[in-house]
């Protein structure tokens, strides 16, 4: 009778339970399992055990027990963290994390994926300061608080930030001017979303940016035009990657030849989606040129154009453009050139919009 003493569970190998227990939170298992047996207590504090955690959704209380009991335990085993709270009302997490409780990032030395939620601006030098022991991370996703952002907010991002040595994805809200004028090394980062950066600083990054396949941004202005137009021609073509397939772009107070000179510098495109917001961008005929000149591999397209009425004149100010503009660019976004390529425009207006729509039938964007 003395073999039915042990519970079954218990003879399974150490694997099993890394199995099993990579599946549960780190807080769970530790008011769980930890303090029942010698095994158990071994097994939670292998060094091969890993751990994932999320602790967005910890009231205060909750998050100070895990800051001061679960986290020293596992912090140099933990692959995945996110931390930070979307109701900044609630309590400032990141703060806590960061400034009251001094944690060092640098400590979680096997994190592949880390999660800021609304830090302020502040922070992103901590954090940045950081990253560069952490050579293990593949993804990177964080925001700031809007709340800790004004008109003259800026974001200066570095090289400790995109050059690790493993790091593919990354996505940045800032909610504030983001710049990269101080990036000077190559990385190797293949997808990219960011919020928001002027079009030079964009173009920087990507000369720095050889392994990027897929970017998302949302631009806005830009500081110089002319040294910018002097410069991009041609610079792309020799330092950015071929890899680049897949972009993605907001476009706010760019000039329409502007964004033609970007694009024509990515001739190597096959997915372009497109948020614009000014009439001269209905010109039909300049898109015509550029698939047919540059953007030749180019198979999946999703052009909008979101006008506020009345529409105003390009040229000029103060002139108000007649209502039917819109109507005569769908019937030449609809001609011959557009329906060989797959793609179809509609219109819909509203009491105080209209939206011009040119798209494949499907979008797999």
């Amino acid at each position: 009778m003395e073999k039915y003493n042990h519970s079954k569970i218990e003879t399974f190998s150490d694997e099993v339970f890394f199995e099993i227990f990579d599946r549960l939170s780190p807080s769970d298992l530790y008011k769980t399992f930890y303090g029942l047996n010698i095994r158990f207590n071994t097994i939670l504090n292998d060094s091969r055990m890993r751990f994932r955690d999320n602790l967005s959704s910890l009231n205060p209380k909750q998050f100070h027990s895990y800051v001061q009991n679960i986290l020293p335990q596992i912090i140099d085993r933990l692959i995945s963290f996110t931390f930070g709270t979307y109701d900044t009302d609630e309590y400032q997490q990141v703060n806590l994390f960061l400034n009251k409780y001094s944690i060092d990032l640098s400590l979680f030395k096997h994190l592949r994926t880390l999660v800021i939620i609304k830090m302020t601006i502040a922070d992103v030098s901590i954090v940045q300061s950081a990253l560069v022991h952490l050579i293990h991370l593949v993804n990177i996703r964080f925001s700031v608080d809007s709340n800790d952002v004004d008109t003259t907010s800026f974001v200066h991002i570095g090289n400790e930030l995109l050059t690790g040595p493993k790091l593919k994805r990354v996505k940045m809200d800032m909610c504030a001017r983001t710049t990269f004028e101080h990036i000077t090394k190559l990385s190797s980062i293949e997808q990219l979303s960011i919020v928001w950066c002027q079009m030079q600083e964009l173009t920087h990054l990507l000369q720095y940016s050889p392994c990027l396949s897929t970017l998302k941004a949302t631009i806005c202005g830009i500081n110089d035009a002319d040294l910018w137009t002097q410069t991009i021609r041609g610079s792309l073509n020799t330092k950015c990657s071929l890899r680049l397939n897949s972009l993605k772009l907001v476009i706010d107070s760019i000039r329409f030849d502007y964004l033609l000179l970007l694009l024509h510098e990515l001739k190597q495109l096959r997915s372009l989606w497109l948020l614009l917001n000014h009439h001269e961008y209905m010109d039909a005929e300049k898109w015509e040129n550029l698939f047919q000149t540059s953007l030749i591999q180019l198979d999946q397209l999703d052009l909008t154009i979101a006008l506020t009425k009345p529409f105003l004149s390009v040229n000029t100010p103060g002139q108000l453009v007649m209502l039917s503009t819109p109507h005569i660019a769908c019937t030449k976004f609809n001609s011959k050139f557009w329906f060989n390529r797959g793609w179809r425009a509609k219109l819909d207006e509203y009491d105080h919009c209209v939206r011009l729509t040119v798209s494949n039938h499907t979008v797999l964007i």
